[in-house]
């Protein structure tokens, strides 16, 4: 009978406007008081199970024309956990104000004002924020727990949470078996035996999901060292493949050529072609286009191989360099 009769009572634009300008005086100048308009309380989330939403709101527009509401409740009774509850209402009220249809990405949520209109015995003694409430958390704030990848600082590497979500991301066969690495490291020095086992587990399904060869999903690893060496194994017989096809089509290229330029001739030139590819595929466009003169200075067979071993067995692009220039 209570909320009844005043929620009749601050139905009214008048009673609405005197309790702003009595109780949110820091609003009374910044609003356009014309704008005031009571909302349907169906601004709550629909998502929830329960119907949970502050008796009334109230919507009105500043002066430069940002939106304000201002959120009712009718309490009776003093209610130590109010403020958790006002909380909870106002994050459903924003929360469905966001999945509206005038709402775009992008777009600021509108500010808020809670107000608990008291009429009741003796004096309200609960807290007024939800913070009050705790004493070591700080409540409504998050912490991000970001990916990591293996080839960041020290700090990283050793995130074993960090590298577990750095595996979720899209990564490239070369990417994944970095991060694979940093998180074989990351389980040792975790020191849990069990733990590795685990992650054996966890790491196969992943990679079963994922859309890469089927060469490098080599089953039957017990430990991590045993995942991360079979994947890389993988991706060696990946690419010492693919540069036996390449050079098998590299010697058919260079027949071709060779009716004008020399079948020997033109088969070395097919081979560098088909090398320097290779090198692309796997160190990158940067590194083929510094490797691309000594490559035109392979004149025999043996440099090509020579080329060609060192492609298999270097890790890096600054590695295959040096390489190249000693051959």
């Amino acid at each position: 009978m209570h909320d009844a009769f005043l929620k009749l009572v601050f139905a009214d634009r008048r009673m609405v406007e005197i309790l702003i300008r009595g109780h949110a005086p820091e609003w009374a100048a910044k609003i356009d008081f014309s704008t005031l308009r009571e909302e349907s309380t169906g601004l709550v989330s629909n998502k929830t199970l329960q119907r949970r939403h502050p008796d009334m709101i109230w919507s009105a527009d500043t002066i430069k024309g940002e939106r304000v509401l201002f959120l009712l409740e009718f309490q009776r009774t003093v209610q130590r956990l109010m403020a958790l509850r006002t909380t909870t209402y106002t994050a459903l009220t924003l929360e469905g104000v966001a999945a509206g249809p005038d709402f775009q990405p992008g777009d600021p949520l509108p500010e808020f004002v809670y107000l608990v209109l008291y009429h009741g015995d003796g004096p309200w003694t609960a807290p007024a924020r939800v913070a009050d409430l705790f004493q070591r958390s700080d409540p409504g704030r998050y912490r991000l727990v970001p990916w990591g990848e293996g080839t960041r600082d020290d700090r990283s590497r050793h995130d074993l949470t960090a590298l577990v979500l750095g595996l979720a991301r899209n990564l490239s066969p070369k990417d994944m078996a970095t991060q694979l690495s940093a998180l074989w490291r990351a389980v040792e020095t975790n020191g849990d035996p069990g733990l590795d086992g685990f992650m054996v587990r966890t790491v196969a399904t992943m990679l079963e999901l994922r859309d890469y060869p089927a060469g490098l999903m080599k089953g039957g690893a017990k430990t991590m060292a045993e995942v991360v060496d079979r994947f890389q194994q993988g991706m060696d017989e990946l690419v010492q493949r693919g540069v036996r096809q390449g050079i098998e089509q590299g010697i058919l290229q260079g027949r071709k050529q060779g009716r004008k330029q020399g079948r020997k001739q033109g088969r070395q030139q097919g081979q560098a072609l088909v090398l320097r590819r290779m090198i692309e595929r796997k160190f990158g466009e940067e590194t083929a286009g510094r490797v691309a003169g000594l490559l035109g200075e392979f004149t025999s067979p043996g440099a090509i191989d020579r080329a060609t071993d060192a492609l298999l067995e270097c890790d890096t692009g600054e590695e295959f360099v040096e390489r190249l220039r000693m051959t």
